[in-house]
């Protein structure tokens, strides 16, 4: 299976700096292919990298960084989730193509309609 993140659009503050993603991930196995959009909220961070040099490479490592969201409960505990966008992506595409082939293996060509070699 190969994977391909495509930064779309990227909305700025007024300080040039990044504060919304929005990208794709393609994935291909053989003749199957399927794909996922995802928006990042990304917040400031220790480093600022001038708009006009970024790369697409970076913007996705930001976008492939843990995301932290952390709450109060109702027992006043605090409680965190963290999510790997990257991961979720690439495992929400290997299902559709998973179902794709599933479904192929399930609704066979009928064989009196198959082209001989």
């Amino acid at each position: 299976m190969k994977f391909k993140w495509t930064v779309n659009k990227i909305q700025v503050a007024e300080d040039n700096l990044v504060v919304k993603v929005d990208l794709t991930i393609t994935g291909t196995d053989g003749d199957n292919s399927a794909s996922a959009a995802y928006t990042r909220n990304l917040v400031r961070g220790d480093s600022f990298v001038p708009y006009e040099q970024l790369t697409e490479q970076q913007v996705l490592a930001w976008c492939f960084e843990p995301e932290v969201t952390i709450w109060t409960g109702i027992d006043n505990v605090e409680q965190s989730s963290t999510r790997l966008i990257k991961d979720e992506g690439e495992t929400q595409v290997t299902g559709q193509i998973a179902r794709q082939l599933a479904q192929k293996e399930s609704e066979p060509a009928l064989p009196w309609l198959e082209i001989p070699a």
